[in-house]
Formats: structure tokens, C-alpha cells, sequence
């Protein structure tokens, strides 16, 4: 049977009921992960929003949901970029696909913002944690990423957290790619990157203290690393997992 459907966007009501949908996900992880067709397509709770067809699909990893998507948004990409209904509605007809499981148990974080958007406050701003948002924005800005792309769409490490939830970050080119380099090793992240001296957190505050002189966010990665004082020096080299 052919499951194409047309794009919509989530109401306000419908996103009420996808979020008690998810709170009874929660309270029940066995129960089916199907979402009520009422939720996705009765008209009090979605509206037609283009003329796109979409079918489901897995994303195994975020490089897959970018090829799928990408393509096919492109042409809408300046209207969708912020609309919490669009990014609501594909979080909720993607669910079954892209909730995490475990034990073939759904198993979900307590932040309903990972597949559903709220247009308010701090909880609009988390919109960096939606799995199908962020995948999407990160194959627009940081196609050769290939250590946050070929991962899961739930893979929030520090490094990844840190990329997608500060947009000067997620901006700059060759602070993304520092990160890289810097503190993964194929697609392992080396030991102790995070907390260690000359490790993330080190180098968000030498960052910082660079920006004082340097253009740090418009730098190329290779004169960032020109500039990094030498504590940095040991992590440049794989044998410092």
C-alpha cells in the first residue's frame, strides 16, 4: 500500500495531542509507536502546507535523513526553517522510524522537543535538539561533517551539543570542523575529550579569550589551529584518544 503524504504542518491542538502522545510513550514503552491517524491528519490538528510527497522511511543515521529530506524541502527551505508546525508534523509522521528504542522498547528522552516544536520562549530556542531539524540544518551548512552526519539522529555528545545549540558555533566553518579534527578520531570521539586540559571546554574559554584579537568565528580551520596555544598541541594527533 502506498503511504505517501502530502506535507502539512501541525495546529496548536494537534500539537497538544502529539505531546500527550509522547507523554503516553513515555508512561508506556511497549505501547506502538504508531501515530493516531487524527493527530497527522484530521484537519483540526493539521493543515496542508505544500504539495510535497513524503513516504516513511529510516533514518539510520543523520546523513540519511539529509539525503531524503534535503531534496526534497529545498524548494520550501526559506518558508520551513523556523515553522515549529512543519518540523511538529514531520517529527510525529516520522516517529515510528526515528524514536530511539531499546530492547525494542521506545525510549524517549523527557524533552518533547525532539520531535515536537513549541512556538514559546526556551522551548522554542532547544529547537536544536529536534532529530529531523538538526539533521536537516546540518546537512544545509556542514556537508563534510562526517562525524556528526554518520551518526544518529539521537547523538547529542557534548561536542555535538555544543555545535548544534550555539549558533555562532554552528556558523562558523572552521570552528565546527575544529571540533573535529580536534577531539574525534574516525567516528570515535577520543578519550576524555570534554573536561580534559586542552579539551572542549578548554577551548570554548580560549576561544573566548581569542576572539579578543582574532576574527575567530570567520577563521579557517587551519589558521585556527595556528593561533591555539600549545596545550592544544597534543590533541592534533590521533594517538591522544
Amino acid at each position: 500500500m502506498d503511504d505517501r503524504r502530502e506535507l502539512r504542518r501541525l495546529t496548536p491542538h494537534g500539537i497538544d495531542l502529539a505531546r500527550q502522545h509522547l507523554a503516553d510513550i513515555r508512561a508506556n514503552p511497549s505501547k506502538s509507536l504508531e501515530v493516531p491517524d487524527d493527530i497527522l491528519y484530521d484537519n483540526r490538528c493539521s493543515k496542508h502546507f505544500a504539495n510535497i510527497s513524503l513516504e516513511r522511511h529510516p533514518f539510520p543515521t543523520r546523513r540519511d535523513a539529509v539525503a531524503y529530506l534535503k531534496p526534497l524541502l529545498k524548494p520550501i527551505q526559506h518558508q520551513i526553517v523556523d515553522h515549529f508546525g512543519v518540523w511538529s508534523w514531520l517529527g510525529m509522521f516520522y516517529f515510528p522510524e526515528i524514536a530511539p528504542k531499546k530492547d525494542g522498547q521506545a525510549k524517549l528522552s523527557t524533552r518533547d522537543e525532539t520531535f515536537v516544536l513549541v512556538n514559546e520562549g526556551r522551548t522554542f530556542q532547544r529547537r536544536y535538539v529536534h532529530y529531523l531539524w538538526a539533521a536537516w540544518r546540518l546537512g544545509q551548512h556542514h556537508p563534510e561533517a562526517d562525524f556528526l552526519l554518520d551518526t544518529p539522529l539521537h547523538d547529542f555528545s557534548d561536542l555535538a551539543d555544543r555545535v548544534f545549540s550555539y549558533n555562532r558555533i554552528f556558523n562558523s566553518q572552521g570552528i565546527v570542523q575544529l571540533f573535529i579534527d580536534l577531539y574525534t578520531d574516525g567516528q570515535e570521539l577520543k578519550r576524555n575529550y570534554s573536561r580534559s586540559p586542552g579539551g572542549l571546554r578548554h577551548l570554548i574559554n580560549t576561544l573566548d579569550q581569542l576572539e579578543r584579537i582574532y576574527d575567530v568565528y570567520g577563521m579557517q580551520v587551519d589558521n585556527l589551529k595556528r593561533i591555539l596555544p600549545a596545550d592544544f598541541e597534543p590533541w592534533l594527533t590521533p594517538s591522544s584518544a
